[in-house]
């Protein structure tokens, strides 16, 4: 594998930057010329269990940042108190577009930046107005967030060929359907059925994360 496995280890690298702890801080070194065939599967194999992990993490993380943003903002939380919660929010979106230009370059990363800060800012928007019970307000902010998906979807599958635009766009609006809906029932005070519905969010971000890892494994085989 040579130098495409340190390429690889360079990715893992930046996600244990970004606070993952992936496997105790591992790295991928430089491999031996003579490594036998079976050595150098079990290294393939560990790349690739620690890139789904390391996505995992990322992507769960955006659920619980997320959680914690709705819920200061239907509390009416103080404004130091949501605005935090904003910027762990955004740290992580930032995170996981840095994790994908990691892979795909810096192109990529810009491209998905945007629309997954702008998606996150939207869903806050919808929180606020499920907190004002301004039915218009949720509708305007639910078809802005959309679009955004969208331009996340399309980044996706520009990189991922193997997963189409619209199953990724289908699968990140079902996800935000859980958390917006989790933000009404929190507001009404159905807590149990709110927490359903973000543990749903949690399960479902990792299938996610997954389906990912697959497609990013298959579309790079020179890194993993």
């Amino acid at each position: 594998m040579g130098s495409n496995s340190s390429k690889a280890g360079i990715i893992i690298g930046v996600l244990i930057a970004l606070g993952l702890g992936l496997f105790g801080g591992y790295m991928i070194g430089n491999m031996n010329a003579n490594k036998t065939e079976e050595q150098s599967a079990s290294t393939a194999s560990t790349e690739q269990t620690d890139l789904r992990v390391g996505l995992n993490n990322l992507l769960r993380e955006h659920v619980t940042s997320s959680l914690v943003v709705t819920r200061n903002i239907v509390d009416g939380a103080s404004i130091d108190k949501i605005e935090g919660s904003k910027a762990a929010q955004t740290a992580n979106a930032v995170a996981i577009a840095t994790a994908v230009g990691g892979i795909y370059g810096q192109e990529a990363q810009d491209a998905i930046t945007t629309p997954f800060v702008e998606h996150i800012a939207q869903s806050n928007n919808y929180a606020q107005a499920v907190a004002n019970g301004d039915m218009a307000a949720q509708d305007s902010s639910l078809a802005a967030l959309r679009a955004e998906l969208r331009k996340v979807a399309t980044v996706f599958n520009s990189v991922i060929p193997s997963l189409s635009a619209d199953t990724l766009y289908e699968a990140l609006s079902a996800h935000e359907d859980l958390l917006n809906q989790a933000a009404v029932e929190y507001k009404a005070g159905n807590f149990t059925k709110a927490y359903e519905l973000e543990n749903e969010a949690l399960v479902q971000i990792s299938g996610g994360a997954d389906a990912l890892s697959g497609g990013i494994i298959e579309s790079k085989p020179d890194m993993f």
